[in-house]
């Protein structure tokens, strides 16, 4: 039995329920996941301002709850505190963004990402040049929808998606598509029906590797990028 605690980094439960059932959904039968959100923060994940504040929310739920799981995931595209997660946790730590990169370079010589409004495209050119995958990504694209809008006409959100997953693939050479919000994860079966190339959803991605990991044994290693926090100097 595995017992895995998902953070959804927003100040708001209304997704937490439908969230909670596609990843139970798509989760062996024997894992548990269990679905919270922070007390404190912005409503929806869109900017670097909004990643800082949720930072600290995520960190506070980790730290109440990292010894009752197996593994954590923070169910957001930008991974918000993923690294300062790792290194306050003896468990794996996933975060969609950096898993759903992984996974689609495994599938293709090039991928895209296709997501919300034009700011996050080059802040998802730097993480995948801090990941170190640069020359795999085909283009970031976007469909100028926010993430709070994202359901609500879901068919013309998805017209919208795999449009953007077309051009990548005729215009860049992208042969896998990554969706870039864990907001678009409604979507992800119509937008896969109707895409030419594999789709990555980042939020089973990320709930399917934090699974390998925790039946593999291994987790994150504090012998280098991962200090353990000297807790004492932190004044909460």
């Amino acid at each position: 039995m595995r017992r895995i605690l998902v953070i959804n980094p927003i100040a708001d439960d209304r997704w937490n329920q439908a969230d909670g059932d596609y990843l139970q959904s798509t989760a062996r039968k024997d894992t548990i996941v269990d679905i919270v959100n922070i007390e404190k923060g912005a409503s929806s994940i869109e900017s670097f301002y909004d990643e800082a504040h949720a930072v600290p929310g995520v960190l506070k739920v980790i730290r109440e709850n990292k010894d009752r799981y197996d593994g954590i995931m923070i169910n957001c595209f930008a991974d918000p505190g993923l690294n300062p997660a790792r290194e306050i946790c003896e468990i794996p730590v996933a975060g969609p963004g950096e898993s759903a990169m992984i996974v689609a370079s495994m599938l293709g010589h090039r991928f895209s990402i296709i997501s919300v409004l034009k700011n996050v495209v080059p802040m998802f050119e730097m993480k995948a040049a801090v990941m170190g995958l640069s020359k795999r990504l085909a283009s970031v694209k976007y469909i100028d929808v926010p993430v709070l809008a994202l359901e609500n006409n879901p068919d013309t959100t998805v017209e919208s998606i795999v449009e953007k997953i077309n051009e990548a693939v005729e215009k860049d050479s992208a042969e896998v598509a990554v969706l870039g919000c864990t907001g678009m994860l409604s979507l992800y079966r119509k937008v896969k029906d109707k895409a030419g190339i594999p789709v990555v959803e980042p939020a089973a991605a990320s709930l399917k590797i934090l699974e390998t990991l925790i039946d593999l044994g291994i987790s994150h290693s504090k012998k280098g990028l991962y200090l353990t926090p000297v807790f004492k100097k932190i004044t909460w």
